[in-house]
């Protein structure tokens, strides 16, 4: 696993990259609402998916705002877009984070070899 741990780093961030542009672009269409399950139902999948990679990784706090985000998504009676819009911002940053914390990890596993 050690000879692929820098390839899995790439994907994931590059994946996650991919996600986190995603859920913003979901959220700042045209007519989103918090209250309707049609746009509520692909963000909780998002974010499912998005928990599972970041958790797969240890991103401890990135997993943590995305159980949230699916939390609400599935739960529409507790959703609301000003929830949601801090939710996903509060992921967009948590990933900003994270990738700048793998981007030097990237960088150490470069300099071993």
């Amino acid at each position: 696993m050690e000879g692929e741990y820098p390839a899995l780093l790439d994907v994931f961030i590059k994946d996650s990259e991919k996600r986190v542009g995603e859920l913003n672009q979901l959220i700042s269409a045209p007519g989103f609402s918090a209250e309707s399950a049609a746009h509520l139902k692909p963000l909780g999948m998002m974010a499912h998916s998005f928990k599972g990679s970041s958790g797969n990784m240890g991103a401890t706090r990135l997993t943590e705002l995305c159980r949230l985000l699916e939390e609400h998504a599935r739960s529409q009676a507790s959703a609301s877009s000003t929830v949601i819009n801090q939710l996903v911002q509060a992921i967009t940053d948590e990933f900003s984070v994270v990738r700048d914390l793998f981007d030097v990890e990237l960088q150490a596993c470069a300099h071993r070899r």
